[in-house]
């Protein structure tokens, strides 16, 4: 089975490019961003081999030099699959910089749609609109932690996860969570801390990680350890997670924005207090607490 790659861009705003030429130079005193390079992402192997086809919608801003920053994926599907490799693609696009007045101007809310479709032969495989989860614990581990999950054999299951460690680094957030359970805070953090910034791993984007987030945000912001939770914010993106819960993420981007603004870092803690306004969709903006909290904190 062949594959074969579309890239589609979805412009937020576009634009007629109007060009006014200056005496003696030929510098734009006005112009609209434009892309000038782009690559397409590789399709994931695993995803290919198994005839799994879909689409990545991610969201960028075009900065004042044509360089693409804060790269998220806005909408794919199916979830957990196509993030990776299409944001990793993303963030290598150049642009010609949007020129207003002479002065390059940075343009936020860019988008850009990674169609990926199989050619040729062989079965396609619907996997459905649920998100991908715990896709890297084997069948056999998945069975092994629900069992002692559904017992509440909190012993057993840091025990099994951690004979596992070695084998699959996941097992350090199961690990914790007995730990958790079985009321032994500091070695419970330790463990999923090992988990998130590990030290040969890159962070996956899965269930398992998106529960461990919510867990050291949580503690790092009630126990007031907001330079930890900076860290953890520059080391995540949780906008990613956004996939799976939106709600949750707005609520966890909020200890964040605040962390930052608590730490005296103003600017950042505003821009993460927009970032929940302006990319929450208008009905959640209404239904959404933490929406409503950003707002409020940005004098909306």
């Amino acid at each position: 089975m062949k594959r074969s790659f579309t890239g589609l861009v979805a412009l937020l705003a576009t634009c007629t490019s109007m060009y006014v030429m200056a005496e003696e130079t030929d510098t734009p005193v006005n112009q609209e961003y434009a892309p000038l390079e782009k690559k397409a992402p590789i399709y994931p192997y695993v995803t290919q081999f198994n005839g799994i086809e879909g689409y990545c919608i991610v969201e960028y801003t075009v900065t004042e030099q044509g360089t693409v920053r804060d790269v998220f994926p806005d909408y794919c599907t199916p979830i957990g699959l196509f993030e990776g490799v299409s944001v990793e693609s993303a963030k290598k696009f150049i642009y010609q910089p949007r020129i207003v007045d002479g002065i390059p101007k940075s343009v936020s809310g860019v988008q850009n749609k990674f169609t990926f479709d199989l050619t040729g032969g062989g079965k396609r495989t619907d996997v459905g609109d649920d998100p991908i989860k715990f896709s890297f614990l084997k069948p056999n581990e998945q069975r092994s932690i629900d069992k002692r999950l559904k017992k509440g054999d909190w012993e057993g299951l840091k025990k099994y996860a951690l004979g596992r460690k070695s084998i699959n680094y996941r097992m350090l957030f199961f690990a914790g969570y007995a730990e958790l359970m079985m009321g032994n805070s500091d070695a419970a953090y330790e463990f999923i801390e090992q988990f998130i910034f590990h030290k040969e791993e890159e962070v996956p984007f899965e269930y398992v990680t998106f529960s461990a987030l919510q867990t050291l945000v949580a503690h790092y912001y009630q126990s007031q350890q907001y330079e930890k939770l900076i860290a953890l914010d520059e080391h995540v993106d949780i906008w990613w997670f956004r996939l799976i819960e939106p709600r949750e993420v707005n609520r966890m981007a909020l200890m964040i924005a605040d962390a930052y603004g608590i730490s005296g870092k103003v600017k950042a803690s505003n821009k993460r207090f927009k970032q929940i306004v302006d990319r929450s969709s208008p009905a959640a903006g209404t239904a959404d607490p933490f929406v409503g909290m950003a707002r409020t904190a940005l004098g909306l």
